[in-house]
């Protein structure tokens, strides 16, 4: 406790002494020191995680409205922004698939095709990964679901805690390697809605689900694949075939018994609102609109997965309140010239450099940072209003330098505390601190060579970096 003070009021001294402690400087006024202290005391509370998160976000939205930092309508702005709403539609419908049985079943049919083979089982669940990028809107759901299947399986084969290979490998493909995928899909991680209202507040230019697939699809799937083939040579498997970890496959398949209405029903509605996703560009019908229609049908009374009172308990509402107070501050940034200021002062020894090479400088910047941030979110939401900024100053297009960062900062692989799978890895009992450190510091390095390898091959062939 006397940790969370101490970092409580490092928070507000660091706060205070950019508020009213420094002196006056050229190209910040008073706004831009105000949002800028709220922003140095919303990391520090982050970093140190001395608050809840929800409290965090009302601390946000106080401060940004006492500190005149914007106005108070201005506090409230990001629980306005559609994106953040793409976050409590996501874990609904994550809940109605869950709820319904359909996510199991789809996870337990692919890994059983993999008919015992240790390697095959490796690249199976990569693929249910994949899969279910598109179907459940939430990498933490992803790797909840997958866990009690990758333990049972390894219970079956008689794995014991923290010995076995096959187990680990499995866990780190669905929390890193399912990690990487997310960077492909607009709804597949909380921090890519947050890119979006983060462009579409400072630039008022919407990135549409299926413009965000088409830039980002490739270099994620791609990266996955090759972590997949890193992972088998860091944690090759101890047996060749899971003989009865197969067996216990098809047991919990057979128990599942035929599709149910409710499964049916999910995946019709699922299937939908992934092809109207796909193609929002054709029928211009935003994806929060096409997402919100899609929880009601799953919500509505009588015919619907789950009641709304079911489905709202498996909604994170302290990642909806911190996000939507992140995405303020981010716009005060924006609004009161603090951004700018930041990127001419932090970003100025690389101005004379090409667009590429910078985006590629930032690209390592934001993997290093993960140090200090618990989640793509957080990283997101402080450090894209500066790319922003830092874009519009050297005559860039601020959109792309965002999209491509915002696709990065999902890099969060080192720490235990980098992000909820991580968390939930350790909570296994099968993963040890150095294990993940050693492996998660080989996906990051992965994550940033391959991404900037993309800066100059993919991304330009596309045509989206010049």
């Amino acid at each position: 406790m006397a940790k969370k003070w101490g970092s409580i009021a490092l928070a507000f001294l660091c706060m205070a002494a950019i508020v009213w402690m420094t002196p006056e400087i050229a190209g910040l006024k008073a706004a831009g020191k105000a949002s800028l202290g709220v922003a140095v005391f919303a990391i520090v509370v982050w970093v140190t995680q001395a608050v809840d998160d929800a409290l965090s976000g009302i601390l946000i939205v106080f401060l940004l409205a006492v500190l005149n930092a914007t106005s108070l309508a201005g506090a409230f702005s990001g629980y306005a922004n559609t994106s953040l709403w793409l976050i409590v539609i996501g874990f609904v419908m994550a809940a109605c698939m869950e709820n319904s049985g359909l996510s199991k079943r789809i996870a337990l049919f692919l890994v059983n095709a993999a008919g015992g083979s240790a390697t095959k089982v490796y690249w199976a669940i990569a693929l249910v990964m994949a899969v279910l990028t598109f179907l459940v809107p939430s990498i933490t759901a992803r790797t909840l679901l997958m866990l009690p299947i990758i333990l049972g399986i390894g219970t079956a084969f008689g794995a014991k805690p923290g010995q076995s290979n096959i187990v680990k490998a499995l866990i780190f493909i669905v929390a890193m390697s399912g990690t990487m995928m997310s960077i492909g899909v607009l709804t597949a991680h909380v921090g890519n809605p947050i890119t979006v209202g983060l462009i579409e507040a400072a630039t008022k230019k919407t990135i549409s689900w299926s413009e965000w697939f088409r830039i980002g699809a490739f270099p994620a799937f791609s990266v996955a694949a090759i972590s997949v083939f890193v992972l088998r040579l860091l944690w090759p498997p101890e047996i060749k075939n899971l003989g009865e970890g197969q067996d216990y496959i098809k047991r919990e398949l057979a128990a599942l018994g035929k599709f149910s209405p409710k499964e049916i029903y999910t995946l019709i509605v699922f299937l939908v609102t992934l092809v109207l996703w796909a193609t929002d560009s054709i029928h211009k019908v935003n994806v929060a609109i096409v997402g919100l229609f899609s929880i009601i049908l799953l919500i509505w009374p009588g015919i619907g997965v789950m009641s709304w009172k079911e489905a709202q308990q498996k909604v994170p509402w302290n990642v909806f309140m911190v996000y939507g107070a992140g995405l303020s501050m981010g716009a005060a940034l924006v609004s009161s010239g603090a951004a700018k200021w930041l990127a001419g002062t932090m970003l100025g020894p690389i101005v004379a450099m090409t667009h590429s090479m910078q985006m590629i400088i930032l690209i390592w910047i934001a993997t290093i940072l993960q140090v200090f941030f618990t989640g793509g979110g957080p990283k997101t939401t402080a450090l894209t209003p500066i790319v922003i900024a830092h874009a519009a100053a050297i005559g860039a297009d601020p959109l792309v330098f965002a999209l491509v960062l915002g696709m990065n900062m999902q890099h969060q692989y080192l720490l235990p505390v980098s992000n909820m799978p991580n968390a939930v890895a350790m909570g296994t009992g099968h993963i040890t601190t150095g294990e993940l450190i050693r492996t998660g510091a080989v996906m990051s390095v992965l994550g940033a060579a391959y991404m900037t390898l993309m800066v100059l091959t993919y991304w330009n062939w596309i045509g989206v970096v010049r």
